[in-house]
């Protein structure tokens, strides 16, 4: 692969809708599913505007979610408010689940109780974030069952440790990824620095439509020494999540 075009696959690695090729849903009609009623895409009242949800969006991303989260739990947690589909994302290869998913809600006004209510509260002793997330032109959405993962399918718990690729020669920059939403350059730089591995800069990775932080970045190294120190980190954990590592050529010669 061109290492000039590594970079771009990290970044979208974490963008798994836009990579996605489902097939397009098959009909508008209502559906009801062990007794829970899927509304139509064209019902009038689905996407009505509402307080807190002045465009009527029923499409939601949410993320820091916990790695034993499942349909149940979540659905219990969003009460009063109602989904109707789950799109889990994970690792195309590896099938880790992200800590992070795409909902469709029943309804504007459920859509606006969540953002509104639940963002920021804690599920199973973390903060979830919770965003409008609009479909972007080509999307096909909702999924074709109520639950979806985007990518191999979800592994249980997701806290297997990826294997490192293949070092390149005179590397110097690192991919991080799994982290925590509160990490700063401080809280990294530290990290880094119990293996006496100095950082140089540090890019960190947002959506590029809500500039909501993806839970990764780039750590670039003084020299191949420190780079290698650092790598040594991979699987360790930083504020309660075992973090992701692995070389980035997009700087090498």
């Amino acid at each position: 692969m061109d290492t000039s075009s590594r970079e771009q696959e990290r970044n979208e690695e974490h963008d798994e809708e836009e990579e996605e090729e489902e097939e397009e849903a098959t009909t508008n009609e209502a559906t009801t599913t062990n007794n829970e009623t899927i509304i139509p895409q064209n019902d009038p009242n689905k996407n009505k505007k509402c307080k807190g949800n002045p465009s009527g969006i029923t499409r939601l991303f949410l993320g820091n979610l916990p790695f034993s989260v499942d349909e149940d739990s979540l659905e219990t947690f969003l009460q009063p408010a109602a989904l109707t589909h789950i799109k889990w994302i994970t690792d195309k290869e590896t099938g880790k689940f992200y800590g992070s998913a795409f909902v469709e809600m029943r309804n504007s006004k459920d859509a606006a109780i969540v953002v509104v209510d639940k963002n920021g509260t804690n599920l199973m002793d973390r903060p979830i974030k919770a965003n409008y997330a609009p479909s972007r032109p080509g999307d096909v959405w909702p999924p074709k069952s109520k639950v979806w993962t985007a990518g191999k399918q979800r592994s249980a718990g997701g806290s297997g440790v990826k294997a490192m690729s293949p070092k390149p020669e005179g590397c110097t920059k690192l991919f991080i990824g799994n982290l925590s939403y509160d990490i700063d350059d401080e809280g990294i730089t530290k990290f880094f620095g119990n293996v006496d591995a100095e950082i140089k800069a540090v890019r960190w990775i947002s959506h590029k439509d809500t500039g909501d932080f993806k839970g990764v970045g780039f750590v670039e190294f003084w020299n191949t020494e420190a780079c290698e120190k650092a790598a040594t980190l991979n699987g360790k954990t930083l504020l309660g999540r075992p973090i992701r590592i692995d070389w980035d050529a997009s700087n090498v010669n």
